[in-house]
């Protein structure tokens, strides 16, 4: 689950304080997936690194998987983030590296056995629908295909 409350952002400017987010309450519970949308300048950037804890709000409290993202630091929110997953929409994918290999990355980085990454990513690969393609590249794929890499 995920929880804002009373979330306000404020950063301090040269003009003046300038407000990104005001006020926001939402409640997202496990399984809803939602996206954020809006305008330029409207904020979005800024909610989903107060998610992700990349930004503390001014005032109100982030909670994800029942932490509070808000108040959490260093070591605990680097790993209470790996439970965390967004897509970006710029999925930055490795041009030189296959389906398999992009998906696997994020796990390597992450110190996973290898024989533990390989049974994720095929996992991961039939999850989001793209068996037989694991030894394709960027390239070689349609944007919804480079996605749905990104989302696995």
């Amino acid at each position: 689950m995920i929880q804002l409350q009373n979330i306000t952002k404020k950063y301090k400017t040269t003009n003046g304080e300038l407000t990104a987010v005001k006020d926001v309450n939402l409640t997202i519970n496990k399984g809803e997936i939602f996206g954020i949308i809006g305008y330029s300048g409207a904020g979005k950037s800024t909610m989903i690194r107060l998610l992700n804890g990349l930004e503390k709000p001014t005032a109100g409290t982030v909670t994800v998987n029942n932490q509070e993202f808000s108040s959490i630091k260093g070591q605990k929110l680097r790993a209470a983030r790996q439970k965390v997953s967004m897509i970006f929409q710029h999925f930055n994918l490795l041009w030189s590296r296959t389906v398999a290999e992009n998906i696997a990355f994020p796990l390597e980085i992450a110190g996973f056995p290898k024989a533990q990454r390989e049974a994720r990513v095929k996992e991961l690969i039939a999850l989001v629908g793209l068996e037989g393609r694991d030894k394709a590249y960027p390239s070689q794929l349609s944007g919804g295909q480079k996605q749905r890499v990104g989302i696995a």
